[in-house]
């Protein structure tokens, strides 16, 4: 498996939008994968990229600090993934997903997934030019996360509670979450998902793939030929 690996990239001060700008031009639909490290975020992408790519062709760039063992995890599923290394920083950069998108077959894509630095802090401020955020708090991180770090859900389409099938073994009210997430973020959709027992990732795949239909109809007025043949076949 070759993985094309970025470590240091020219800073531009306009990648952010000259990336949103390239991704409308290309059809591409960027998503922004925040969180914690350790909350869950490959393991999520692990159990969602099989349940979309019937529908979506997907690619990664999987943002990390020194390894590069999470694009292993994912390229074996069969996506393009390109690793970005930070070397000590606490997130990615616009300009390092622009040096990303040129290892990418940008014509082959319809979706793009970064999987940010795993930190709660200073990815939640970073614009890379996504048009879709999703941020995941760990229910083994306690359900303080979300009031100690309110940026982080703030402007995220979707937010996942990740490890529910350990809410009966850690001190986390998950009702007092919910309800805290609404505040900072009402527009929000909340998931909760568990690995072990499969739990929240039909839905969060469905929405994940209602998000990507809402956007090429906004961009084109009509759905992807491959979508109408599915539906009329159900």
């Amino acid at each position: 498996m070759n993985i094309p690996v970025i470590h240091h990239t020219r800073p531009n001060p306009c990648a952010a939008r000259e990336n949103r700008q390239a991704f409308d031009a290309s059809g591409i639909i960027c998503v922004n994968l925040v969180g914690a490290a350790g909350c869950g975020k490959t393991a999520f992408l692990e159990a969602i990229l099989p349940r979309i790519q019937h529908e979506a062709k997907v690619a990664v760039l999987e943002g990390d600090l020194a390894a590069t063992c999470d694009a292993r995890r994912l390229g074996s599923l069969g996506v393009p993934v390109v690793q970005i290394l930070t070397d000590g920083h606490c997130h990615l950069s616009a300009d390092q997903v622009q040096r990303g998108l040129a290892e990418l077959p940008l014509a082959e894509i319809d979706l793009l997934i970064v999987e940010n630095v795993g930190s709660p802090i200073c990815p939640a401020w970073v614009d890379l030019g996504e048009h879709l955020r999703i941020a995941a708090l760990s229910i083994s991180a306690g359900h303080l996360l979300a009031e100690k770090y309110p940026l982080l859900f703030r402007d995220a389409g979707m937010i996942l509670l990740t490890k529910h099938d350990l809410l009966a073994y850690v001190d986390f009210d998950l009702d007092q979450t919910v309800r805290r997430l609404k505040r900072i973020n009402p527009a929000a959709e909340v998931i909760c998902t568990a690995t072990k027992n499969r739990l929240g990732f039909d839905r969060a795949a469905g929405w994940l793939l209602g998000y990507v239909r809402a956007q090429r109809m906004r961009r084109t007025g009509r759905l992807p030929r491959r979508t109408v043949e599915m539906a009329g076949s159900t």
